[in-house]
């Protein structure tokens, strides 16, 4: 199919986007707790999938493969998103949403350096336009400062800040890293291994820091079940399977750029169904965020 890759790249986001809408809904429970029970609540909806499609995974893959599939899912799942919440806890969203800008600019530098993906003129003024548009539309400057965080000083907010830049770091090398595994591979299987793996390092980690109860916590029923089984269908089931659609059928650089879209999806949910006013500031970087990807799709025909 044309534009598969683009489809999926631009789908991916839209199921963070309302995973996240949903999670905001979500009272009493700790990221560590809410992280552990959508990457769970993923495993068993890919493993239903693999058993209906009979899908299996593939005793013939290298040593090499595993390596990096494996990798891909610990360091992408599990220390990224370790990093993650240190950056959150010290500096707060509006600083984070503003490191989460060089996510696009690092994967079109990390595979033109690892496979030789150069960036074409169209992906480099179209991705131009999507990282400015976002932060334009992320990144309200009063909202840089240090006020209502909980670390004020410069030294917690430059450790929070190489917290953040840590995260977006694991991130990117993450599915990079996967990445020549991926095209030659079924994408559901590659999904399922890769969230496995960040799983079972995500509980390794709780246990050994004597947080395994904590993690478990959202395993309890109760009412706000209602909440997170959507929320981890859209954010750790679909999301991740159009995700990893995008590296697989598009070059990375097209798919990060259009991924870098969530705070468009984001900002449009909120207003639909929390009721949250977008600004003129925001309306425009969402414009020009929208502009700049259909610049690339465009010129990707």
């Amino acid at each position: 199919m044309t534009h598969l890759g683009e489809i999926c790249a631009l789908l991916a986001p839209m199921g963070w986007s309302i995973a996240l809408i949903l999670f905001k809904r979500v009272q009493g429970a700790s990221p560590l707790a809410l992280n552990l029970f959508k990457n769970t609540f993923g495993v068993v909806l890919l493993t239903a999938t693999m058993v209906a499609l009979r899908i299996s995974v593939p005793a013939d893959r290298s040593a090499a493969d595993w390596a990096r599939v494996i990798g891909s899912g610990v360091l992408g799942l599990a220390v990224a998103d370790t990093f993650l919440f240190e950056g959150l806890r010290r500096i707060g969203a509006a600083r984070f949403a503003l490191v989460d800008t060089t996510y696009a600019p690092m994967i079109v530098l990390l595979s033109w350096a690892l496979y030789g993906e150069a960036p074409t003129v169209a992906i480099l003024g179209g991705g131009a336009a999507v990282v400015l548009g976002v932060t334009v539309a992320s990144v309200d400057p009063q909202d840089l400062r240090p006020r209502d965080l909980k670390f004020t000083g410069g030294r917690e907010i430059a450790i929070g800040m190489a917290y953040a830049f840590l995260a977006v770091l694991g991130t990117a090398t993450g599915v990079l890293i996967a990445k020549p595994v991926l095209v030659h591979s079924d994408l559901i299987e590659i999904t399922w291994t890769r969230l496995s793996s960040g799983l079972v390092a995500m509980m390794i980690w709780a246990a050994l820091r004597g947080k395994l109860r904590e993690a478990t916590s959202a395993f309890r029923p109760g009412t706000d079940w209602k909440t997170l089984v959507p929320a981890a269908f859209f954010g750790s089931y679909l999301s991740l399977i159009f995700w990893l659609g995008g590296y697989k059928w598009a070059p990375a650089a097209v798919a990060a750029v259009l991924n870098q879209l969530a705070t468009v999806y984001i900002l449009v949910l909120a207003r639909m169904f929390l009721n949250e006013r977008i600004t003129p500031r925001q309306a425009v970087g969402s414009l020009l965020a929208a502009s700049g990807a259909l610049w690339i799709v465009w010129n990707r025909a």
